[in-house]
């Protein structure tokens, strides 16, 4: 990542506070790990947080081995036709429904926030016949602490309504989070991409390899048994309520802790924890609009 990017993300957004927060009388969700928090950022600039989605799209869709010596410009452009399911031609609502916005975002701030680092660039999962992404979650990362492997598997949304933000995380979030769809959806997919693992020196790399090479029984338990555990931060980046921030965030847990306590993970035997990062912003459609605006006509990078 750019160094100009990495200026413009520190000035653009702040870490407000992390839940719980007793002086506020917040608390944390009824899903995030007892060990963790959930991350409140603050963005302090409307139309720089606009720039660094856009300028994101480029690291989400190449790794940093793509992207070296290359001409960034001509290969953001032909991202759209060849990695994401980008009709220049589509309705403003369609492309403002596409998932790429939030993806970008929650790509970046896993790597300039939390130190993350690419398991697989998700630009490798667009199939190019369907002209359609790959089922499965909206970040690959890991975290590589000596014998230890963290996988950030990561969802997003970026809403203009709180509510309706938080109630599309849970649709689909039991399922997410369980052997059947870590296992059988993300990892069988991953397989196919193995030769696009950054990372090749990595333990999960060389399972990976194992699994290809000899039947494994169990690939959960071949995860236990190595001692990697799964992190599902989730990203949700929504319109403020009445220009308060605080308000906002309360709203936000409120919901989650209303509606979904009677939560649980029990279809998944890997260790896992899931943490909120929430950033409450003025205007999501108007973010959305500037970045179809940009993509439509080639705006040059910073």
């Amino acid at each position: 990542m750019k160094d100009s990017l990495k200026k413009l993300i520190d000035k653009t957004l702040i870490l407000e506070y992390k839940l719980s927060h007793s002086t506020l009388g917040i608390d944390k969700t009824c899903i995030t790990h007892k060990n963790l928090n959930d991350d409140c950022y603050k963005n302090v600039h409307a139309e720089d947080l606009t720039r660094i989605i856009y300028e994101s799209i480029l690291y989400y869709a190449y790794d940093e081995f793509q992207l070296l010596d290359g001409d960034h410009q001509k290969m953001f452009i032909k991202a759209f036709n060849t990695k994401f399911k980008y009709n220049y031609t589509a309705t403003d609502l369609a492309k403002r429904r596409l998932g790429i916005y939030g993806e970008a975002l929650l790509c970046t701030i896993l790597h300039h926030f939390y130190n993350t680092n690419t398991l697989v660039c998700r630009g490798y999962f667009y199939d190019i016949q369907k002209k359609s992404e790959v089922t499965g979650y909206d970040s690959f990362h890991l975290i590589q602490k000596g014998s230890e492997i963290e996988l950030w598997f990561g969802e997003t949304k970026f809403y203009e309504n709180c509510e309706d933000a938080i109630d599309s995380v849970f649709k689909n979030i039991e399922k997410a989070i369980s052997d059947d769809y870590l296992v059988n959806t993300n990892f069988t997919t991953i397989l196919q991409k193995k030769g696009n693992i950054t990372d090749k020196s990595s333990k999960l790399y060389k399972i990976l390899d194992q699994w290809e090479k000899c039947i494994i029984d169990s690939l959960a338990n071949e995860l236990i048994k190595n001692q990697i555990k799964l992190v599902y931060p989730i990203l949700v980046t929504f319109n403020k309520i009445n220009n308060d921030y605080d308000e906002t965030i309360k709203t936000a847990i409120k919901h989650i802790n209303d509606n979904y306590n009677h939560v649980k993970f029990d279809k998944i035997t890997i260790e896992h924890s899931i943490f909120f990062i929430l950033i409450p912003i003025d205007d999501v459609k108007s973010s959305k609009e500037t970045i179809i605006k940009w993509i439509d006509k080639k705006e040059p990078l910073m």
